[in-house]
């Protein structure tokens, strides 16, 4: 099972390309969609409501075999992702395999997360590559010594199972999906408060709806 999380604030093309490439590449059991509530790495920013953003990833996922959840938006206060994977756990059962998706740009960030060794007793981590950004096409060495000198030295690479392997913890997975664009929901905000449209950066759906709604401006 793969988490996909976010704040999809909104949702764009890039986020649908990297769902579609684990799906291609690593043929899940299933791939659940989390749109965070309050995220705690994003204080200040302006987040549309979880309704709107929820309506978005509808249709940006639309056919799809993916599991929309709301689970962080049910829970109230900041989205901690240790809380949803304890709630995720439960729902798969004890034997199913999680893993947590995340960009290489936030992966590098992740020893300031909440319960950091916590969440990786219960889930791997799917680290997908970002051409354009720092450590974006994840150089196995930066990758290494990043574990080793923040998270825990007990991580090493597998050359034959391409993850980073641990005698306790969950697995890291390098992960390089084609065509990757360093598109982010804030390049997509900036482009519509500017007053363009951005046809290319999202869905014609998603767009559609955001200016109906009034979003962003």
């Amino acid at each position: 099972m793969v988490v996909f999380g976010g704040t999809f604030n909104p949702v764009h093309l890039a986020h649908t390309h990297v769902v579609k490439e684990i799906l291609r590449l690593l043929e899940p059991d299933g791939l659940y969609v989390v749109p965070a509530a309050v995220p705690p790495h994003k204080p200040g920013k302006k987040i549309v409501s979880a309704e709107h953003r929820m309506a978005m990833l509808k249709m940006a996922m639309a056919g799809l075999p993916v599991v929309l959840s709301d689970v962080e938006l049910k829970r109230k206060g900041t989205s901690f992702t240790v809380d949803t994977l304890r709630t995720l756990r439960q729902e798969v059962g004890p034997e199913s395999e999680l893993y947590l998706t995340m960009g290489v740009d936030a992966f590098f960030d992740f020893h300031t997360w909440r319960d950091e060794k916590l969440i990786l007793s219960m889930a791997g981590i799917i680290v997908v590559n970002r051409p354009g950004t720092p450590h974006g096409d994840l150089p196995v060495g930066e990758l290494q010594s990043y574990l080793t000198d923040r998270i825990d030295s007990g991580y090493a690479w597998d050359p034959a199972q391409k993850r980073f392997v641990h005698p306790t913890l969950c697995g890291i997975v390098p992960l390089s999906v084609t065509l990757v664009s360093p598109l982010s929901s804030t390049d997509v905000r900036t482009c519509i408060e500017q007053g363009d449209r951005p046809t290319d950066l999202l869905h014609p759906e998603v767009l559609r709806y955001i200016e109906d709604k009034g979003l962003y401006r």
